[in-house]
């Protein structure tokens, strides 16, 4: 016969074992996430804007670990690392990528815009050799990439950076994609195709696809990177997306209308920030919102010093190899070039929704 005494610690016993069996299984079905978790997958959220987002997580290294919904965090940009020889310029590439690995806190994303190579008939080894250099400085391998004009080819570019979210906007392969990390949708569009005047121009295809990743965009900053200025200042007048005012302008409209955080781009071999606002209106397009066309493009090519235009140009062109830094924050994103030595070359901040 069991005593009082032993059937309070028979009780006591079965209500611990029950408590314990209720945590492992709350453990068990619990998403890991709650108010301060990560940020749902970005290969698992619903079609945005027709067009469902990449299969593929947001990195090769990340697996998918998105920042908090709003969890500062940050990225680099570089770009245009092409040597004068075949490839790229290894040593400027690796020095740059060296300062931005030291970083505190290290960035979760690198965007390159453009020209990562020389280019040629071996233009994918070249991609290869350029994504190893790359790939040494882990955690800092997260890389999304514009296709430039240097690469050129569309389906070597698509094969070498398989990591890139699948085809998004049909017969663009993976040059064209967006995905959403933390409080920010990230797009990248192909500006190396060409009108029938030969001229490169961003075609109604893009911009449909583009208008639909801004319309369904809701309250995230959004970033855009392509390689051809939309406004060049010197060497590449002419020879940009400006050849296409028609198209340039169009495409400048979208980008105002829904007020996008920052436009990176490459191509010109050095740094320069350009506010393009209402002065810049044409073909019928009416810029409400002044944006900052940011031209980096000084990770290891030759370098530009001229300038044949300084409208709305704020800061250079500087020919210096550089970097930027962008820290994006709840309602703010603060932007910070630096040259090779460490020299702050530029600093500034783009509130929520505009300058």
């Amino acid at each position: 016969m069991t005593s009082r005494h032993g059937s309070k610690w028979i009780g006591a016993t079965v209500k611990a074992g029950l408590l314990m069996v209720l945590l492992l299984l709350g453990g068990c079905t619990s998403n890991g996430g709650g108010a301060d978790g990560p940020a749902p997958n970005p290969s698992q959220s619903a079609e945005q804007g027709g067009s469902k987002a990449a299969s593929e997580p947001p990195g090769r290294t990340a697996e998918g670990a998105a920042a908090g919904r709003d969890k500062p965090f940050r990225f680099v940009v570089m770009g245009d690392s092409r040597g004068s020889a075949k490839g790229a310029n290894e040593a400027i590439l690796r020095n740059l990528m060296e300062h931005a690995k030291g970083l505190n806190p290290v960035p979760s994303l690198l965007f390159f815009t453009g020209d990562q190579v020389t280019g040629g008939a071996n233009v994918g080894a070249q991609l290869e050799a350029w994504k190893a250099v790359v790939d040494d400085y882990f955690p800092m391998t997260s890389v999304y990439p514009a296709l430039g004009n240097h690469e050129h080819d569309e389906k070597v570019f698509s094969e070498v950076f398989s990591h890139l979210p699948k085809e998004q906007l049909p017969g663009y392969g993976k040059t064209v994609y967006s995905f959403d990390y933390g409080n920010a949708r990230f797009i990248t569009l192909n500006s190396d195709r060409q009108n029938k005047n030969n001229q490169y121009a961003m075609d109604q295809n893009q911009r449909n696809w583009l208008e639909q990743q801004l319309k369904s965009s809701g309250d995230k900053q959004v970033f855009v990177q392509f390689h051809m200025p939309a406004y060049p200042i010197g060497a590449h007048l002419g020879s940009s997306l400006d050849g296409d005012p028609v198209s340039r302008d169009a495409l400048w409209s979208l980008l105002d209308r829904y007020r996008v955080t920052a436009v990176f781009v490459g191509h010109e071999h050095n740094y320069n920030r350009r506010k393009v606002d209402g002065s810049f209106d044409g073909n019928g397009h009416h810029f409400e919102h002044p944006i900052y066309q940011l031209t980096i493009g000084g990770a290891g090519a030759p370098l530009y010093s001229g300038s044949q235009e300084s409208k709305q140009v704020v800061v250079g062109p500087k020919a210096s190899y550089h970097y930027m830094v962008v820290d994006v924050e709840a309602d703010r994103t603060v932007f910070k070039a630096y040259d090779l030595q460490q020299n702050e070359i530029d600093s500034f901040t783009v509130e929520r929704g505009g300058l």
